[in-house]
């Protein structure tokens, strides 16, 4: 639609719909894919930089889980994570964001003088950047005219196609916590050019009630992008077809999804522990952990299994991103924050 040339906003309340779990709607995955790979990204102590710096050590002297723990509650760091490679297309970048602004830091002055809270104005080109906010969001302004301020759970979906120049500066709420991920989705060679475009949505929530299977219940899952149980993100893409998943899984609790053999799959453990692939050779991921499920190892799969590793009775929730995406298989060529195919793009 012609609204959506510069700027749209999709503002229904959220959508939860209460549906069997995963086996009983017909998703249930006979053979789960199993991790090909996993890393634990660093993360950088920022906004605040003492908070940061205090969990770094923890993290330094064998304590990452307390460190992990603590995060949550007093933010301080930021995890940017490279996706490139044919594991992680049409993926490039995908970068977590935990953050708390105290007017009580007495770093803060010091540092909003040497560098500003948020991100002045830079230019985009080749790909779509996806915003996912959880706490607090951003100030966003952008070449297009458009101005939003937007959080707390809101999805914004850049397509900076041909070009865009934009800025986003942090606000936090109420008790100065600042969360989100940022995504870089590339675009195949045929939409790098087309007019770019902002889209903001609240995206819908599916929630699985404990069904007559034994399946557990109280599995959460918040569709960022694509489709997932019939429901569908109110977005368009630009490119190749992604599902973007936020799925929170309660202590002991389950959670299949089918995934065609197609599609790369990159698993973040945001909070708590979980276990991946097949009931009789699981993989551990921890928290802050990545793992890739590509399609390269979907051979005689059919889907992405998910279990908290908490069975406990006063266990803890996990909560994992899950990005899955047809892969493009195009060249890439990045420069700053351009993605293109060519150096020559990039030259020009």
């Amino acid at each position: 639609p012609a609204s959506m040339a510069a700027g749209s906003r999709a503002r229904a309340p959220l959508l939860v719909l209460l549906v069997w779990p995963a086996r009983g709607l017909g998703l249930g995955v006979a053979r789960p894919r199993p991790v090909a790979s996993m890393q634990r990204p660093v993360r950088l102590p920022f906004w605040p930089l003492a908070n940061g710096l205090a969990l770094t050590a923890l993290d330094l002297v064998g304590l990452r889980d307390a460190a992990a723990d603590a995060e949550a509650a007093i933010g301080g760091r930021v995890a940017p994570m490279s996706l490139g490679g044919e594991d992680a297309d049409p993926f490039v970048l995908l970068v977590h964001h935990r953050h708390r602004f105290s007017a009580w830091d007495p770093l803060r002055p010091l540092l909003r003088l040497l560098i500003p809270e948020g991100f002045p104005a830079h230019p985009h080109r080749g790909f779509e950047t996806v915003t996912m906010t959880i706490d607090g969001g951003l100030t966003h302004r952008d070449s297009l005219g458009v101005q939003q301020r937007y959080g707390d759970g809101e999805v914004q979906w850049l397509t900076a196609a041909r070009g865009v120049l934009h800025e986003e500066m942090w606000w936090a709420n109420d008790d100065g916590r600042a969360e989100l991920y940022q995504l870089w989705l590339n675009l195949p060679a045929a939409a790098k050019m087309v007019p770019p475009r902002i889209q903001l949505f609240v995206p819908p929530a599916v929630k699985a009630a404990a069904g007559d299977d034994g399946a557990e219940g109280g599995v959460r899952v918040h569709v960022l992008g694509g489709e997932y149980a019939s429901v569908r993100a109110p977005v368009e893409l630009a490119g190749a077809p992604v599902t973007l998943l936020r799925v929170e899984i309660p202590p002991g609790g389950e959670w299949v999804c089918p995934l065609p053999a197609s599609r790369n799959c990159i698993v973040y453990v945001r909070t708590g522990a979980l276990e991946a692939g097949a009931e009789a050779a699981p993989t551990s991921l921890p928290a802050h952990h990545l793992a890739y499920l590509p399609a390269r190892a979907a051979v005689g799969t059919d889907g992405v299994r998910l279990v908290n590793a908490d069975r406990s009775p006063r266990g803890k929730p996990a909560e994992a991103l899950v990005l899955a995406g047809e892969p493009l298989r195009e060249p890439v060529a990045g420069g700053g924050t351009w993605v293109m195919n060519t150096q020559a793009e990039l030259d020009q």
